[in-house]
């Protein structure tokens, strides 16, 4: 082999490590390019690899395809992990379909050839495309396949990468017990092949899972112990993801000032290694304090930044995230047309990428400006298609919101049977997830329909239990509003007594 040859393939190979040391080996099917000899072949993969890694999709599709048309007819397994890297190409640039169609191509020639580690590789690739789609069942068809093969070829990273993505479906499905079932099994492999970045996002997710149920200092503790880990292994992307889970959870708990510091201490980090959809979505989580804050035209500067980065790297679902965020600061400046516009461009990329949940988000961010019109049968229009949708992938949260949003349109309908009943709806599937958040806010929402019907001690009664749930997540924010409700409450009983 000559000097120039033995380059070419070294080249393959640093830039295969350096995907892997990213952590992409629970994507990424590479084990057949350390067997690849021809340097022709190798030089146009490493070019390929080099544009996915800079968001250029479409040049590195260009690239495995031709790749392709090198290999010979024994290469098939050198084929599967091409065919692999194009779906994951499509899928990063949102085409999930044609994503869909490679890995059902990748599948069919694995399947024929009988190579398991591509077979366990591709079902958990196309697993997340469902969940994408909005397809749990399948979802968790393909994931538990891609397990069944990892257990049969004793791959045990792989084993830990399926039990977390089954535990994310779950945990889409409003299923938060059963999520955290899958992420502790996912750990204990973790830390028996003392697997550190795995362990580090395993306890990420199981942070994720205590802020949807509202329990945020649990949730704190596990984000921090992920932080800790990808600082001792120097992970800059893992460090950089948890800053902003503590950023996300400060900012719930109404501290604004600590979000905005770890959401800062996120982008900088995301900068340092050039990581731009990290990047994005700090500039989007800083834009959202500032809308807090009161401050909408820094938070419309921040969303602007994010927008032109999504963008810039091709990918709709962020794109979709940062154009609705855009409308929520217009809708709070009281710019409802424009905050209409903005929802509806999010809703029409999502539909085009055929993303249910953002679709269910975007449709209930255009009812409330509709209620806020005034037009009130406009707004549980959307708010009943939002909750169709819910229940069609199974997403419990997002059915408890809808819930909650269509009972207080019945409310201001002047129809408190109606609302009491949606209100109710909501609370108990809050109370099924356990999501002491969401059962703050369903007990607060009735306690104001009993406030309007002049039934003070049942709105009393609502206030204190929704204040108590506030209290235990720290909401401090909310406590204090839900303490004004109570005192004007008060109030009004002690007239009522006078008399």
């Amino acid at each position: 082999m000559s000097r120039s040859s033995a380059i070419e393939i070294a080249e393959l190979r640093r830039e295969t490590r350096r995907l892997e040391r990213q952590g992409r080996t629970d994507l990424i099917y590479v084990s057949p390019f350390y067997e690849i000899e021809d340097p022709a072949l190798a030089s146009i993969i490493t070019y390929g690899l080099e544009a996915y890694r800079e968001y250029e999709y479409d040049g590195a599709i260009a690239y495995f395809r031709s790749a392709m048309e090198l290999t010979t007819e024994t290469d098939t397994a050198l084929d599967l992990s091409l065919l692999n890297l194009i779906g994951l190409s499509q899928f990063d640039k949102g085409d999930r379909r044609d994503a869909e169609q490679t890995f059902l191509e990748m599948i069919r020639i694995a399947e024929e050839a009988k190579i398991d580690e591509a077979l366990a590789f591709v079902y958990g690739n196309i697993g997340l495309v469902y969940r994408t789609l909005g397809e749990p069942q399948k979802a968790l068809e393909y994931h538990k396949k891609a397990l069944e093969i990892n257990k049969q070829i004793v791959r045990l990273e792989g084993q830990a990468n399926n039990l977390g993505n089954i535990g994310f479906v779950y945990d889409d499905m409003g299923e938060p017990g059963k999520a955290l079932d899958y992420y502790q099994r996912a750990l204990e492999i973790a830390e028996k092949i003392d697997n550190p970045r795995i362990q580090a996002i395993v306890l990420g997710n199981i942070g994720l899972v205590y802020q949807t149920l509202g329990e945020l200092q649990k949730a704190l503790e596990f984000h921090q112990r992920a932080l800790k880990i990808n600082e001792q292994i120097g992970r800059f992307e893992g460090q950089a993801n948890q800053l902003g889970n503590i950023g996300n959870v400060y900012r719930t708990l109404g501290e604004p000032q600590k979000a905005l510091e770890y959401y800062g201490r996120s982008l900088k980090l995301a900068e340092q290694i050039g990581n731009l959809e990290v990047q994005a979505n700090a500039l989007g989580n800083i834009g959202n304090v500032y809308r807090t804050l009161g401050e909408p035209q820094k938070a419309l500067e921040y969303h602007e930044r994010s927008l032109k980065l999504a963008e810039q790297i091709g990918n709709p679902e962020v794109q979709a995230n940062i154009l609705g965020n855009i409308g929520n600061v217009y809708f709070t400046l009281g710019e409802l047309g424009k905050a209409l516009e903005y929802y509806e461009r999010a809703l029409k990329i999502a539909e085009k990428i055929g993303n249910l949940e953002i679709q269910a988000g975007d449709l209930g961010n255009i009812g409330l400006v509709y209620r806020t019109l005034g037009e009130l049968q406009k707004a549980l229009e959307f708010y009943e298609r939002a909750l169709k949708i819910n229940e069609q992938i199974g997403r419990l949260e997002g059915q408890a919101n809808q819930l909650g949003n269509i009972g207080n349109v019945y409310r201001h309908l002047g129809e408190p049977g109606k609302a009491l009943e949606y209100l109710q709806k909501a609370l108990e599937i809050d109370e099924k997830m356990g999501n002491l958040q969401g059962q703050a806010e369903d007990l607060n929402n009735i306690g104001n329909v009993y406030f309007h019907q002049g039934k003070f001690k049942e709105a009393l009664s609502h206030f204190q239990r929704a204040r108590e749930m506030y209290a235990r997540i720290g909401a401090k924010h909310k406590v204090e509003k839900t303490d004004h409700n109570i005192a004007i409450v008060r109030q009004k009983l002690a007239g009522k007594e006078g008399k």
